[in-house]
């Protein structure tokens, strides 16, 4: 076995990966990116070619499950409604985003005080706030300021792009019914002005590839200056486990390559940013961390429901030009009389593309082939619109990442096992979003509305698995990260969060990363 010393190995290149990455080596450490992935190659997505839709099926499918690349493991989902939804390689899952970064609100750190449910976070939003800023920034986040139910924000100098003409639609129906919208916070990158930056053409959903939004992923925004500041990366590369020393400290990572070569990563620090499924999983297989047996425990995972509206003229959703989107936080923060704990948010989202409505996605009625199809595909493409009601999920410990006694991987070592179900409280929630949503679309003039009580392939929101706390007792790390019973290893993503407010968790989890990595600095200069 082949030796490598470093200060501080990373697990994982993705957003959380690749801020502290550039933070640390900002400072001056001597860092390592483990990713088991490799770059992702845009060309893939071949945007405009005939056979998009279905290669998002199948190779560009954010399920590895569906997707089984060289970079990708099995997951035991029987016991989950919701599928796994995450990408490997170079960039994470920021390859296959829509690039929404809201922030938390402060009331979104203090669910137990508001509502005696859950917990709270050992930190709150001033805590995070300069880290927000400064991974807006990095990224080059458009926002409009003035939102009503949001922390007030400087004047952002990126443009926002339009909302477009379903988005006007639909915020003058929001109006209608007194309730909030705003556009969403979107990363459109720090060069998205720059002479000869690719302009969108929006040939297709805002996801996987989208050559226009190559500069909103992580690589972008961060890990290319990391790597330009003295940080390493070592690609397809699988961590198979964490090796302690004799006191308990973690020392090394014991890696293996595509050819089945082993590598022993050496390392004074250790930060896993392998995201909410992963890091868990790597930690019950290396035994570690877990004196207080909650370590995969407290699975959240934001359900999603989704309304869909069916209108009888064009929208305007699939015109040419980046469009911003557009969120209602009206329902985030619900009283405990309505019923349920917790909030949700209403997000509008473009209808199905072709391949999609001519199968009957969301009305159920497949498209006649032949020489009727095109007239039947104009009276449905573009007419439909709706909004995904995503609920903020609780953290239940019977919710758990836990290691499959069914499925192994390809080392011969256990498979990721979700446990999960969609709680009595989450589904009270999702039902009120169907109903407000419904509304709206009703409002806006929809003749037909649509509704799909959860969505399966919607697990890419996966939270709570390594929880933050001041308790060794009730937690797996400390307010910076470091885990109670191992202080030289971090975790430094979404496996940290203690509650999941209704909103997107990619922001929170880099200011925590960043925060992390300073308070990393700090402490090693001291």
């Amino acid at each position: 076995m082949a030796d490598l010393d470093v200060d501080v190995a990373i697990v994982g290149a993705g957003p959380t990966g690749a801020a502290a990455a550039w933070r640390l080596a900002m400072a001056g450490l001597d860092v390592l990116v483990v990713e088991r992935g490799a770059a992702f190659d845009a060309a893939m997505a071949a945007h405009g070619a005939p056979d998009v839709e279905l290669r998002r099926r199948g190779m560009l499918s954010s399920n590895p499950n569906i997707r089984r690349g060289v970079a990708d493991d099995p997951v035991d989902d029987a016991d989950s409604p919701i599928k796994p939804m995450h990408a490997h390689g170079i960039g994470g899952t920021s390859t296959h985003w829509s690039a929404h970064v809201p922030r938390f609100r402060p009331q979104d750190f203090r669910l137990r005080t508001r509502t005696g449910a859950g917990r709270d976070w050992p930190i709150g939003y001033r805590d995070l706030a300069p880290y927000y800023a400064l991974a807006e920034a990095r990224w080059g986040t458009a926002f409009l300021p003035g939102d009503p139910l949001s922390p007030r924000r400087q004047a952002n100098p990126k443009p926002l792009p339009t909302l477009g003409a379903h988005g006007r639609r639909m915020a003058g129906a929001f109006d209608k019914l007194g309730w909030h919208w705003w556009p969403v916070d979107l990363v459109v990158g720090r060069d998205a002005d720059a002479p000869g930056a690719e302009r969108c053409a929006h040939i297709g959903p805002c996801d996987i590839g989208c050559p226009s939004r190559n500069r909103a992923t992580a690589t972008h925004a961060f890990l290319d200056d990391a790597l330009a500041s003295g940080a390493r990366i070592a690609t397809n590369l699988r961590v198979l486990r964490i090796e302690t020393a004799a006191r308990g400290a973690a020392s090394a990572l014991i890696c293996r390559n595509g050819e089945g070569l082993d590598l022993r990563i050496r390392a004074a620090r250790i930060l896993l940013a392998a995201g909410g499924a992963a890091t868990p999983r790597l930690l019950l297989l290396s035994e570690i961390a877990n004196g207080s047996g909650l370590v995969g425990r407290g699975l959240m995972l934001h359900p999603y429901a989704k309304v869909d509206g069916l209108f009888d003229e064009a929208l305007g959703g699939w015109a040419a030009g980046e469009k911003a989107g557009l969120i209602s936080f009206q329902f985030a923060h619900m009283p405990v009389e309505c019923g349920f704990v917790g909030g949700l948010k209403l997000q509008l989202g473009a209808g199905p593309g072709p391949l999609a409505l001519a199968e009957g996605a969301v009305t159920g009625r497949r498209l006649p082939w032949g020489a009727g199809h095109h007239a039947a595909m104009e009276g449905v493409f573009d007419r439909l619109c709706g909004f995904t009601v995503c609920a903020e999920d609780l953290p239940e410990d019977e919710n758990r990442i836990t290691l499959s006694d069914r499925l192994t991987d390809r080392d011969g070592q256990p498979a990721a096992r979700w446990i999960y179900r969609v709680s009595e409280n989450s589904r009270r929630a999702l039902d009120f979003g169907l109903d407000r949503a419904s509304e709206v679309l009703r409002t806006a003039g929809a003749s037909e509305i649509f509704r799909t009580p959860l969505r399966d392939q919607a697990g890419f929101h996966i939270m709570g698995t390594a929880r933050m706390g001041a308790d060794p007792a009730t937690s797996v790390v400390d307010g910076h990260g470091a885990c109670h019973d191992v202080p030289n290893l971090r975790v430094i993503d979404s496996s940290v969060f203690v509650t999941s407010a209704p909103v997107n968790p990619t922001l929170t989890a880099q200011a925590l990363a960043l925060r992390a990595a300073d308070h990393l600095i700090a402490t090693r200069r001291g």
